[in-house]
């Protein structure tokens, strides 16, 4: 059986939204919340500037493909030619060429090991900012895992906070009537900061406007006891 309704439910009720504006406030607003997001930014950004010193880099990335695909090539010759030379059946000749095989492949691999030092000697600067911004983005990583668990956790104990406030609610709501329900619903959508509150002598609990005698008077025989100045319910 449900308790009879009383004006001041109303006040009861606004404390209960509060509270629940509040916890969704918190889900999107809180300090993990902007915690996590200025880490991302940061991430974003560093991302975005090693992109953009790569691109500047395009020269240099495309001759060091190049030379790692000779690099690649000629290593896998050598292992090709030092499989062929331990075959104990060859013949002097056979050896010899072999060997005379493995030398060139030996000096283009040097030749090539040579040109990468030169390439990197040459642009040793922003390989250097390139790395730093790497290792800056690598650093962030542990720091998001954590903050992203963290908020998970702060998220499913907010949930079942702004359930449990649910609830209330509806528990206690269930006790007005239709036309309480619909007054409450229309003041909040009109924006009234305070729908109810008690009185303050001769003020306005809602709105802090001093009132009348006769304004009093008229507000204790309205139906709804409505201060004529924010709408609000003085209980």
């Amino acid at each position: 059986m449900n308790e009879p309704f009383l004006l001041s439910n109303l006040i009861d009720l606004q404390e209960i939204d509060n509270e629940i504006t509040k916890l969704i406030t918190k889900k999107s607003e809180g300090k993990t919340v902007l915690e996590l997001k200025k880490l991302e930014q940061k991430y974003k950004e560093v991302t975005k500037a090693i992109a953009i010193s790569k691109e500047a880099m395009g020269d240099y990335f495309s001759d060091k493909k190049d030379f790692d695909k000779k690099l690649l090539e000629n290593e896998n010759k050598l292992s090709t030619i030092e499989m062929k030379l331990q075959d104990t059946k060859l013949n002097a000749s056979e050896l010899q060429n072999y060997n005379l095989q493995k030398s060139n492949v030996q000096v283009l691999i040097e030749d090539i090991f040579k040109s990468i030092d030169l390439l990197n000697n040459n642009n040793n600067d922003e390989l250097i900012e390139i790395e730093n911004l790497e290792n800056k983005l690598t650093s962030l990583m542990p720091k998001l895992v954590e903050i992203s668990k963290m908020l998970q956790t702060e998220w499913k104990d907010i949930d079942t906070k702004i359930s449990e406030q649910e609830q209330e609610k509806s528990n206690l709501i269930s006790s007005f009537p239709d036309e309480i329900k619909l007054l409450y619903d229309e003041l909040k959508s009109q924006g009234v900061e305070i729908i109810a509150a008690y009185k303050n002598d001769t003020q306005c609990g809602c709105c802090g406007v001093s009132l009348t005698s006769s304004e009093m008077d008229s507000i204790q025989e309205s139906k709804f006891q409505q201060c004529p100045y924010c709408q609000g319910v003085l209980v």
